[in-house]
């Protein structure tokens, strides 16, 4: 490999390091209990810091194969430090509100049923509304920041757990803990056939479920009115 292009691995796996190791909360990445992160979540975060942008998924796997062996570990499109200074620990005392994105087109959805992780191992809730909308951005142009009564919902015993600073975790969130802008405020919030779970940053499986009938009764139909 050329100089130039060693010297740019270096640099990317400097910052690596630094998320992976010691802050991943710092730029909202949501870690599984094994301290993995999505590879695509990850190049996203990279590419979102200034003199950044260049880096591709080709340059991360240069850095794991050839070069840091000893500190980076890939798994099944899942990347993790295989030393880490940080840990997943519960908690009973949060801040009384934090923060979450969704996107337009599921809040009404959200609302009504909750939020689960619909990619991922955990929810990811913050104390800074800018890094939520950072986490939304990823997945949406406009996301909808919501509010999370996190005293409400310890209180009933749902589970939290706190990633460093910036980042609280949870398996999911029923609706009664969530709040938001009301729907009629919210522009784009539509009627939304939900192709696929990836429609929605996060959502209870019982929409898709739902849709998946509805979509074999459309069929069902159409197939009908064919032999008539």
């Amino acid at each position: 490999m050329k100089g130039n292009y060693q010297r740019k691995l270096a640099k990317i796996s400097k910052l690596m390091k630094y998320i992976l190791v010691y802050r991943p909360d710092e730029f909202g990445l949501i870690v599984d209990e094994e301290g993995f992160v999505l590879l695509k979540d990850l190049l996203k975060a990279i590419n979102e810091e200034k003199d950044y942008s260049f880096v591709r998924l080709s340059h991360i796997m240069d850095i794991v194969n050839f070069f840091e062996r000893d500190v980076f570990e890939i798994k099944d499109k899942k990347i993790r430090a295989i030393q880490r200074h940080f840990e997943l620990l519960p908690v009973n005392n949060t801040p009384k509100i934090l923060y979450t994105p969704v996107r337009p087109k599921a809040y009404s959805h959200v609302l009504k049923q909750g939020l689960i992780p619909a990619k991922y191992a955990f929810l990811p809730l913050t104390t800074d509304k800018e890094l939520a909308l950072r986490i939304g951005k990823r997945r949406d142009k406009e996301p909808i920041i919501i509010e999370i009564h996190a005293h409400k919902a310890i209180k009933d015993n749902i589970n939290f757990y706190c990633l460093n600073k910036l980042l609280y975790l949870v398996k999911e969130m029923p609706s009664q803990y969530i709040s938001g802008p009301p729907l009629e405020k919210v522009t784009k919030v539509e009627k939304t056939v939900f192709k696929t779970p990836s429609e929605s940053l996060f959502l209870t499986p019982k929409v898709f479920y739902t849709e998946k009938i509805n979509r074999a009764k459309r069929y069902a139909r159409k197939k009908a009115k064919r032999r008539k």
